[in-house]
């Protein structure tokens, strides 16, 4: 059996922050030598909220020997959150979650804010659910990443003069590689097979997400059941299907900022009501509190997340490899995930199960926004019966009340 332990042990910095921003520890069990137990935060409604419903959280880490170049052979620890309904059978759909490109996984799968909870919804359902940090994200090691001259030179500005006194030359000059990305879900995949007895794990994939999940399928369809894909980014059916020379020569990280993340969401936002204004605060502090480093440095509005090297293996030739039932999902004004090449990777797709969704007046923050519960249905759905609407395959559009139209 393979580490487990609470939430709690990853670092006072980050449970305070958590418990000042947004209760992300709504409930956290703890797994040792065969005991368990549960606690709640005093005070918080959330947890109560949670309680009631008998939903547990339990935070995992899992051995892995890094494939990533920065760290190549050493042993680290996955953080791999959990939510599932207590009780019942134990040999449950088991679900993983893959975050995209900037965010990490517990601000995008399971913020604690009204209902917008992703995981919280599948573990209701029935579902045990898991979100993986990927290396470089979230409470997963963040390999050279502490070093501030590795951010891309043109956002060292944003480090001046905290922690920075002026521009430095990288100490590390290179990206992270896709290989180790997918070598770190197959391990949580092999890892949540294992704990639960199962043959075949579902995954949700959201934006670079998209190519993760879906990349992996194609390498692993023995180790799929279904394919969830919410906003998938970057496919091109010519794209190349070998990587480049890696490691590839580049800045090995990027900062995210909330003036950005605001900025383009903004530009996705065309219709009265399409987010409820409370829910930034909320994101925003879930997401500090995953980086407490990071968030020290600049104007304390910052974030850390790897620059990604040259994509490659999601092409045209990758997607005839997906034999998983596959669902694509997208909101109708979503400009950083094109519609024209998702629709190439539904055509593409190897499976003859296979959905593809609009979903009106949301972008491709629809995770954060008043559309999001057509978003989480429609994963209970096809993760349950591998059906949307009752139907197994087709394009359709959801408007605002949610009526399904096929398109």
């Amino acid at each position: 059996m393979k580490n487990t332990r609470p939430y709690a042990a990853a670092g006072a910095t980050v449970a305070l922050l958590l418990l000042i921003g947004q209760a992300q520890v709504a409930s956290r069990s703890e797994v040792r030598a065969g005991q368990s137990s549960t606690s709640n935060p005093p005070g918080d409604d959330l947890a109560r909220d949670d309680a009631a419903r008998a939903i547990l959280t339990i935070d995992h880490w899992v051995p892995h020997i890094s494939t990533a170049h920065a760290n190549g052979g050493e042993h680290v620890e996955l953080f791999v959150r959990e939510r599932v309904r207590r009780g019942g059978p134990r040999q449950k759909p088991v679900v993983l979650m893959i975050h995209g490109a900037t965010v990490p996984a517990v601000p995008q799968y399971d913020l604690r804010f009204e209902d917008y909870s992703w995981m919280a919804f599948l573990a209701q359902a029935g579902f045990d659910v898991f979100a993986l940090d990927l290396q470089g994200y979230g409470l997963s090691p963040r390999p050279r990443m502490d070093d501030p001259c590795n951010t891309q030179g043109t956002q060292q500005a944003l480090l001046i003069p905290n922690p920075l006194a002026g521009p430095c030359p990288a100490t590390y000059g290179f990206k992270m590689a896709m290989q180790s990305d997918w070598d770190e879900i197959d391990e949580i995949v092999e890892y949540l097979k294992d704990l639960r007895g199962v043959e075949k794990v579902s995954l949700i994939g959201h934006s670079r997400g998209g190519p993760r999940a879906g990349g992996y399928a194609a390498n692993h369809p023995e180790n799929v059941d279904k394919l969830f894909l919410y906003a998938p980014a970057m496919y091109t059916r010519q794209g190349p299907s070998d990587p480049p020379p890696l490691p590839e020569t580049g800045s090995l990280m990027q900062l995210g900022t909330v003036q950005n993340l605001t900025n383009n969401w903004n530009s996705q936002v065309h219709c009265e009501n399409q987010f409820v204004p409370a829910i930034r605060p909320a994101i925003w502090a879930s997401i500090l509190a995953f980086d407490p480093v990071g968030s020290t440095w600049g104007d304390g509005q910052l974030w850390r997340a790897p620059v990604q090297n040259t994509l490659w293996g999601w092409n045209q030739g990758s997607a005839a490899h997906i034999e998983a039932p596959t669902l694509i999902i997208r909101g109708e004004f979503d400009t950083q995930a094109p519609l024209p090449l998702q629709r190439d990777l539904f055509d593409d797709l190897g499976t003859n199960r296979k959905v593809f969704v609009r979903v009106a007046c949301s972008g491709h923050q629809l995770v954060w926004e008043n559309q999001h519960t057509v978003l989480f249905d429609a994963s209970r759905q096809w993760l349950r019966h591998g059906r949307f609407a009752g139907n197994p395959s087709g394009s359709f559009f959801v408007d605002t009340k949610g009526n399904v139209f096929p398109e």
